[in-house]
């Protein structure tokens, strides 16, 4: 199960001469294979379009453009003496990556970059990375042993325009069985349900903007041991450390910056949980978890226990729910504040039929969310995706909210919403037009004030045959 702290913590700086470098590499890296097919099978591990599941892979490449009703809204402290407008926007990316199993033993590396240019506010345009590391090994028939982990370089704008973990799920491909077990049971069978739920999460939500500003780097790791001493019994042990910290955006240093309330926070946190299967439909189970937050706001410790339950309630729909406890320990804090023993709560609804994948769900937990002491947090997600068999277009849309409120700044609230419209062109290409929408505030005498934006994006992308087909 992941931290709360890492869920939060996670998910790109440049110029247009950075981003040519980038599309000649690209262009290497595509033209490289035809000039060395002819070679042994021992080439074809460095082929990054070639269909074997070992070995370089190109991802797929994208350029896209766009506007923007205001360009960064800057989180922290509002930027005194420059009002900035509405932009458009351009910019590109690729992602690509390496991956090796054999036996009981796999190991993935990925890495994505992404260049938002703007064209009114060329100083702030930027070159967003990310790399994400993950393996794991089966010993014996009992014992799985995971571990990820993950560094991010990240914008607002980039963040508008990522799909939530929601939005992930129902794009991803696979039938309604593999979501239902990776969902209610944590056994996984699609290899990209897997990654989304046992990897290191990006940032989500607006709320990290009001706090750590425009221009995040974060980084996490974790592992995870799980046993299952039958086919019904499940006993699982995980651990998770994170980072998250405030950068400098663009601007020349002659101009003043704005301010950060949070410059730099770390968690971690480690939990276990078992899980037993009264029904092949039906999971129960208990779980417990503490986690440390570090920042120099506040230093806390956050524990919990909740029961859960879990059932597929019919070959289209599944449902989960869980509620506990928690309590937290102040170590130090400069604001004071107090939680005491809280109720925990939650609970997700999914449903996949035909050309139809649903997700929503809801929870309000004890979080040591952005370094801002322990604090009730609740989060919503909701997400949808159409895409039916055999046609060429496609729908998707996804909202997502979290709202903090009894740490150390009172009340941190953001959410966004998302629409696309998208058309496959021919088996290797597709267009897509995106509307996003982010806002976040924070209530608080210290510090009061709220940010909006507008921003609609079309984009063309290209990937391999062999990478649509996966």
């Amino acid at each position: 199960m992941r931290s709360n702290y890492l869920g939060k913590i996670l998910c790109f700086s440049g110029r247009v001469a950075t981003l040519t470098r980038w599309m000649a590499f690209g262009f290497l890296l595509v033209s490289a294979p035809g000039r060395l097919g002819a070679q042994s099978t021992l080439m074809d591990a460095f082929n990054p379009l070639g269909n074997a599941p070992n070995g370089i892979h190109l991802y797929g490449v994208s350029l896209f453009a766009g506007w923007e009703s205001t360009v960064n809204p800057q989180g922290g402290l509002a930027l005194p003496g420059r009002q900035l407008k509405g932009d458009g926007m351009f910019g590109g990316g690729a992602s690509m990556g390496w991956a090796h199993s054999r036996g009981k033993y796999q190991l993935s590396i990925g890495y994505s970059a992404n260049y938002a240019g703007q064209i009114r506010y060329s100083d702030l345009s930027a070159l967003n990375h990310s790399l994400i590391i993950s393996t794991g090994r089966r010993f014996g028939s009992k014992w799985d042993l995971g571990f990820s982990g993950s560094a991010n370089l990240s914008t607002f704008d980039q963040m508008l325009f990522t799909p939530t973990l929601f939005g992930e799920m129902v794009a991803a491909p696979g039938s309604f069985d593999d979501l239902a077990a990776a969902v209610l049971a944590g056994k996984y069978s699609n290899g990209q349900l897997a990654s989304l739920l046992t990897g290191a999460p990006p940032i989500e939500s607006p709320a990290a903007t009001a706090l750590f500003g425009d221009r995040i780097f974060s980084s996490a790791l974790s592992t995870s041991l799980t046993y299952a001493h039958s086919q019904r019994l499940t006993v699982s042990f995980s651990a998770s450390a994170g980072r998250a910290q405030a950068l400098k955006d663009g601007r020349p240093q002659t101009v003043s910056q704005p301010a950060r309330v949070v410059p730099s926070a770390i968690g971690a946190g480690a939990g276990v949980s078992v899980s037993y299967s009264l029904t092949p439909r039906t999971q129960i189970g208990v779980s417990g978890s503490t986690s440390r937050g570090f920042s120099q706001i506040e230093q806390t410790y956050a524990t919990s226990t909740s029961a859960f339950v879990g059932r597929t309630i019919s070959r289209h729909w599944f449902a989960q729910g869980y509620a506990g406890s928690g309590f937290v320990t102040y170590l130090g804090s400069h604001h004071g504040g107090s939680i005491g023993t809280a109720p925990i709560f939650g609970g997700s609804l999914g449903y996949k039929m035909r050309a139809h994948t649903f997700m929503g769900a809801y929870s309000r937990t004890l979080s040591q969310s952005y370094g801002v002491g322990a604090a009730h947090a609740a989060s919503t997600n909701v997400a949808w995706n159409w895409q039916p068999v055999g046609r060429p277009w496609g729908v998707n849309s996804s909202y997502m909210r979290e709202q903090l409120t009894g740490g150390s700044f009172g009340g941190v609230n953001g959410w966004r919403a998302s629409f696309g419209i998208g058309r496959n062109i021919g088996r290797q290409m597709g267009i897509q037009t995106s509307y996003s929408y982010g806002y976040y505030a924070m209530h608080t005498a210290l510090v009061p004030y709220d940010s909006a934006q507008h921003a609609i994006r079309v984009s063309l992308s290209w990937m391999p045959a062999g990478e649509r087909r996966r």
